[in-house]
């Protein structure tokens, strides 16, 4: 089976391929000196547009493009639930034909699976949500990795009358996890012993347990926060396996050039002088909208609230205190699921986007928001507030939920200053009064102030894409040192 192996090794050893070798390599580099003499006369960059550049700089760098190819392997991912997606998927539209299926010819996996990137990305149907595609390909994208499905590791494949796994193929391949679904696939009697496993935590998450923490060998961090909560945790409870912890931070999909490059869509000009507000939770009842919807019932005299929600407590809200009044100044679209593209046309139209998440593992929605250039409202409590500070946005107070114990494992024995007391915990809840106090400062604002913040937003989101593409590469320089010994 050495030639499935997953890194090159000497296969030939004659003096027939050596002289082969030598005369092979020569070609090569003639070809090369050809090419860059022709650049160089040009004055062009070497490589499609779009592919990866060396960035020295950030004039160098073209964010753009890998913006508008996140956003095609969200689309992707989404729709795809049991494909297998590479990192160089790149199609506007999406395409089956380029994505590997369980119906594929076994000939054709074999000789595509066992292309092993660094890492490879369990993305099984179940998670292909918003959520966890904005996590997986992430991923996908900057480890030059690609999302493999559960089929994937439970197929056999037949070739020459050899029986073949996903294993045998990639054995030396690490394998990302995001939070705490493995589904037992580390302890299948196929997983090579050897195997290096990544963790992506959201430490938020009630589900996560030390024994996850635990089984892994990587760690990455998407906040600070998380990393700082993280790190503590190894040091207070021990760390037999070494696992090494880094902080990487993360980035999001921009829906607004999704929108933006899109036929046929309109997007009407945004107007900081011309205040209107936007709120989007899904299903998440961790964005406070019902604490949004009962200011708005406050403030009759508040600019038009447009929220998009498809939770039930929010619209017990809505039942509740707009019951026996009109919602003037309140447009409230229950049920309404809207694709990306008519997602980023309703962001990038919107002066005002409100954010006053209770806890986050990372916070996509309020790292569109700031994407979208608007000037976004959120929590001042950690990670929000690692997004968005007083120079790029507005923050609004909040108050540490101390009601129960926490339990989260990353929240359990780490103290945080808050309100003036070390407390444990990570939830926050935001009342009614201090979003509607927000929203007062955000109407004091001239429009020029407005949209300064809004636009130091979307500069730390484009920056924060570029660290997020240094650091990505620097975590596959460890993970080639720590497999092969070498880069």
């Amino acid at each position: 089976m050495a030639q499935y192996k997953d890194k090159p090794v000497r296969f030939y050893t004659g003096s027939l391929w050596k002289k082969l070798r030598v005369y092979i390599v020569g070609c090569v580099g003639l070809i090369v000196m050809v090419q860059l003499w022709s650049l160089r006369r040009r004055g062009g960059s070497a490589g499609f547009k779009g592919r990866e550049r060396r960035a020295d700089t950030a004039t160098t760098y073209d964010v753009l493009a890998d913006i508008l190819h996140l956003n095609n392997l969200n689309e992707v991912c989404f729709h795809e639930k049991e494909a297998v997606i590479s990192y160089g998927y790149n199609s506007t539209a999406v395409d089956a034909s380029l994505l590997l299926h369980p119906s594929t010819d076994h000939a054709v996996l074999i000789q595509f699976l066992s292309q092993c990137p660094d890492v490879d990305i369990y993305l099984p149907p179940g998670l292909r949500n918003h959520g966890y595609c904005e996590d997986g390909m992430v991923y996908v994208k900057f480890l030059k990795a690609r999302a493999l499905p559960r089929w994937v590791f439970d197929m056999e494949l037949q070739h020459k009358g050899q029986s073949l796994s996903y294993f045998d193929l990639c054995p030396h391949t690490a394998l990302l996890f995001m939070n705490h679904y493995f589904d037992g696939i580390p302890d299948l009697s196929t997983f090579p012993p050897h195997k290096k496993i990544v963790l992506m935590p959201n430490v938020e998450m009630y589900e996560l347990e030390a024994s996850h923490y635990r089984r892994v060998d990587y760690v990455l961090a998407k906040t600070f926060d998380g990393f700082q909560r993280i790190t503590a945790w190894y040091a207070r409870e021990g760390n037999p396996r070494q696992t090494k912890v880094f902080y990487t931070q993360h980035v999001s999909s921009d829906p607004t050039q999704a929108a933006r490059h899109a036929p046929n869509v309109h997007i009407e000009p945004r107007d900081f002088s011309n205040l209107r507000f936007f709120h989007a939770n899904g299903h998440s009842t961790e964005k406070m909208t019902y604490q949004l919807i009962e200011c708005w019932s406050r403030r009759p005299d508040f600019p038009r609230l447009d929220v998009y929600s498809m939770d039930e407590r929010s619209r017990e809200a809505f039942d509740r205190f707009f019951k026996d009044k009109p919602a003037g100044n309140l447009r409230y679209h229950w049920g309404q699921d809207v694709d990306v593209v008519e997602f980023g046309r309703l962001m990038a139209q919107v002066p005002v986007i409100l954010c006053p998440s209770g806890m986050e593992g990372f916070g996509h929605y309020i790292n569109q928001a700031r994407a979208s250039g608007a000037l976004v409202a959120t929590t001042n409590a950690a990670p929000m507030n690692e997004l968005i500070d007083a120079d790029s946005g507005v923050l609004i107070d909040g108050n540490l939920w101390t009601a129960d114990a926490p339990k989260q494992v990353m929240a359990q024995g780490y103290r945080i200053f808050r309100e003036g007391f070390f407390r444990e915990g990570m939830e926050y809840m935001v009342h009614p009064e201090n979003i509607c106090a927000a929203v007062d400062y955000i109407m004091s604002l001239t429009p020029a102030q407005r949209a300064e913040k809004a636009q130091n937003g979307q500069r730390r989101y484009l920056a924060q894409f570029q660290t997020f593409r240094t650091n990505m590469n620097a975590f596959r320089k460890q993970l080639l040192l720590d497999v092969h010994g070498d880069i």
